[in-house]
């Protein structure tokens, strides 16, 4: 009776049939174990590599970045005008139209003067002042001057034209021109009916329409 050791039949086992002990390596593992390449083909893998050179896909693509770059600095340098105009902000070229104001006769007939009101934001006060219109006022004990441009009873404004739809308290609006030390704060229109439209944002003192003096 022969017995058969472990290692004999381990090698029993192995032995393939071309007389080599061993394990029998798949295709692709077989020429990976041999020449290096990765590659379920092995007859594809084995086309890929070249006896003198083998170029990988990475330098390809460097050398293809590389040249792209060269390009984009060259052309910008021929063309630095071009460029800076590509870089320079567009900026609008509207014009600004300015409205005009139309005072019918009778208006200017009937009204001589208007009652403004002038908040004191830090004192919490509030002072009534009679400004005649087309003339300017100063307020007492402050820098400010408020020139009342022109008054409209009931204002509207169609297109760029700004007058009165009657001579009747509709919609009071006084046009003003509020300077501070000789310096422009506030050129606008004040509605008694809207105070808080257009209103005057002054850090200590607030404007308002209150009422309008008759001839």
């Amino acid at each position: 009776m022969v017995r058969i050791t472990s290692r004999r039949y381990w090698i029993l086992l192995h032995t393939r049939r071309d007389g080599r002990v061993g394990r029998r390596r798949s295709p692709a593992k077989r020429v990976y174990w041999e020449t290096g390449i990765e590659g379920s083909n092995p007859s594809l893998s084995a086309t890929i590599l070249s006896d003198n050179v083998l170029i990988p896909a990475r330098i390809i693509q460097l050398t293809l970045s590389t040249f792209f770059l060269v390009s984009l600095l060259t052309a910008c340098q021929e063309r630095p005008e071009k460029l800076h105009d590509f870089l320079k902000p567009s900026t609008s070229h509207r014009t600004v139209i300015e409205k005009t104001v139309i005072v019918p006769p009778e208006v200017l007939r009937r009204w001589k003067a208007v009652k403004l009101a002038v908040i004191d934001k830090t004192r919490g006060t509030e002072n009534i002042y009679l400004v005649p219109i087309g003339s300017s006022f100063k307020v007492p004990s402050s820098s400010l001057t408020i020139y009342l441009e022109a008054f409209l009873p009931a204002f509207t404004m169609e297109g760029t034209v700004i007058t009165t739809s009657s001579n009747e308290l509709v919609n009071p609006g006084a046009k003003v021109h509020i300077s501070e030390n000789g310096i422009s704060v506030f050129q606008g229109w004040l509605f008694s009916n809207f105070p808080n439209t257009h209103a005057v944002t002054h850090p200590k003192f607030g404007f308002s329409l209150i009422g309008v003096v008759p001839r």
